[in-house]
């Protein structure tokens, strides 16, 4: 009612803009989360941010341009303004020229009105669905899901490269000892790797493993970020309160079993040496 009021030019509605700045965006970016969970395509956090941002502080350029929608709602808001108006004796009108106003309840809920005020931000969010379907086409056409390696032969020559492929598809051994399956990680994600390849050899990428929410303590063990602070609290109190699990890491390759953490499983120099890499 506040952009209404304004665009009609009747009685402003004064709000706490940057309440409902706040509150506007926290659902914007719930539904850019569900559509990229839907269509299955990461949606760049800056990509999101900076389209609601712009559009948001020009929305009522936005609402202008577009007639039909600038129509609905100025009828509507002269409609509910001219509730405020109340009758008066026409000895009151002599003696006073001032217009009159009282309260005055709000109308049931206008679907329409609703659609054509937040015109600007659904605008929005069929762009969002655009972006997502265009990436999605794209890596349908260039897929990157074969990566060549080289060998060499007993002789001691180079083999073709096409001899062995690496297929996207085979998960690497942190996916399957973690359940972390890279592929499958979407929402408002800056884009990254998932995989890289060395000598024909798949690894999960550092970004991939820091964005499933990974870290390495001292470079012997894959650990959960969010367990950090109760294995700080277990060495505190010396008492293991809860179950950690953590995976042994040899060089880049992950066990494949997890064991527990006790208060002695580390020391305290160990937590502050955290670190990501890629591992098979």
């Amino acid at each position: 009612m506040s952009n209404a009021a304004i665009l009609s030019g009747t009685e402003i509605v004064r709000v706490h803009e940057e309440l409902v700045h706040a509150d506007v965006l926290v659902v914007y970016l719930s539904v850019v989360a569900m559509i990229s969970s839907v269509i299955r395509e990461r949606i760049p956090p800056s990509i999101a941010i900076f389209l609601f941002e712009i559009i948001h502080k020009n929305r009522l350029v936005f609402i202008r341009i577009c007639p039909p929608v600038l129509r609905e709602i100025v009828n509507y808001s002269n409609k509910v303004f001219s509730l405020e108006g109340s009758v008066v004796t026409s000895v009151n009108a002599v003696g006073s020229s001032l217009h009159f106003s009282t309260a005055f309840p709000i109308p049931k809920r206008d679907d329409l009105f609703l659609a054509a005020s937040f015109f600007p931000k659904i605008s929005m969010l069929g762009m969002i669905v655009v972006y997502a379907l265009t990436r999605k086409v794209y890596w349908y056409f260039y897929p990157d899901n074969t990566h060549h390696k080289s060998t060499k032969s007993a002789g001691g020559q180079a083999s073709n490269a096409n001899d062995t492929l690496v297929l996207k598809g085979d998960l690497t051994n942190f996916e399957v000892s973690t359940g972390a399956e890279l592929q499958t990680r979407f929402g408002i994600i800056s884009d990254y790797r998932n995989y890289v390849y060395f000598k024909g050899m798949k690894f999960a990428s550092a970004d991939g493993v820091y964005c499933s929410g990974y870290v390495i303590v001292n470079g012997r063990y894959l650990m959960r970020s969010e367990d950090l602070p109760s294995v700080a609290m277990m060495k505190f109190l010396n008492t293991r309160f809860t179950n950690v699990d953590v995976y042994e890491v040899d060089g880049s390759n992950v066990k494949d079993t997890a064991r527990l953490v006790y208060p002695d499983t580390f020391f305290w120099d160990d937590l502050w040496r955290l670190n990501v890499t890629v591992l098979l």
